[in-house]
């Protein structure tokens, strides 16, 4: 299995190379998906005596990936800017406009949901 990926690996980087394509190893990550009962082998990835590194989590595209493809680092993420922004509203509330609020509103929370959730934001 070792072999293999190594081989496979060295198919990819023939692939990026003769695309006029670069990979750096600095930034590139491998990570395995699992299920709760998938044993995972060490792995070790290298090429030219550079080691691709292992991990559980990435964020790719604004989305974290983890190994067993679960929403909660998103969740979390998500989380935390709905929580700042409800403070922010609250906090400035009784000093602003309806309109205003509304505003403040759509840049922030609402944007939040949309881009998190991949919607698109629909005019009123």
């Amino acid at each position: 299995m070792q072999s293999d990926f190594n081989i496979i690996f060295k198919h990819l980087i023939k692939w990026f190379k003769s695309n006029l394509l670069f990979l750096n190893f600095d930034q590139a990550y491998f990570i395995q998906f699992t299920n709760k009962s998938t044993c995972t082998p060490g792995v070790q990835i290298t090429y030219k005596d550079k080691q691709i590194s292992i991990v559980n989590e990435t964020k790719f595209l604004g989305l974290f990936i983890n190994n067993n493809l679960s929403w909660k680092t998103n969740i979390e993420c998500i989380k935390s800017k709905l929580s700042s922004t409800c403070y922010a509203v609250r906090s400035v509330k009784p000093f602003l406009t309806i309109n205003t609020l509304k505003m403040i509103y759509y840049s922030y929370f609402h944007s939040v949901m949309t881009c998190c959730f991949g919607e698109t934001p629909q005019t009123a």
